[in-house]
């Protein structure tokens, strides 16, 4: 079965952007740690754009959390995460990363993390 996940990739020096549109499902993980590990190995940070993503099927989070963890762990590296509903519109960082001041003050897959959100 093929999703209709569309994806673009957009890479500068210290930095990656994975645009992911359309469909998200669970074995998209798969694909998607694919293109993430084309990236040149001097790029430490990714940021997965999913503001585009219309949908999502059973296990589609599964396969977000499957892509960080499989980044954290080839590339020793950080992550920013942004994504979009009818009502809101949301932006996780690493808190190594955080250009924000705005912090949960509770821990994300055993990391700390920040979220900033802003609603439509």
């Amino acid at each position: 079965m093929t999703t209709r996940l569309a994806h673009a990739l957009e890479v500068s020096d210290a930095s990656a952007t994975l645009y992911l549109a359309g469909t998200l499902t669970g074995p998209d993980a798969f694909p998607l740690r694919g293109v993430c590990r084309d990236i040149p190995d001097h790029v430490r940070t990714l940021r997965l754009d999913m503001k585009a993503v219309t949908r999502l099927e059973e296990g589609a989070m599964d396969a977000v959390r499957a892509l960080i963890r499989y980044w954290r762990e080839s590339r020793d590296g950080g992550f920013r995460l942004s994504f979009a509903s009818g009502e809101m519109v949301a932006a996780m960082v690493d808190v190594g990363l955080a250009e924000t001041g705005v912090s949960l003050g509770e821990r994300f897959d055993g990391r700390n993390a920040a979220l900033t959100g802003m609603f439509l």
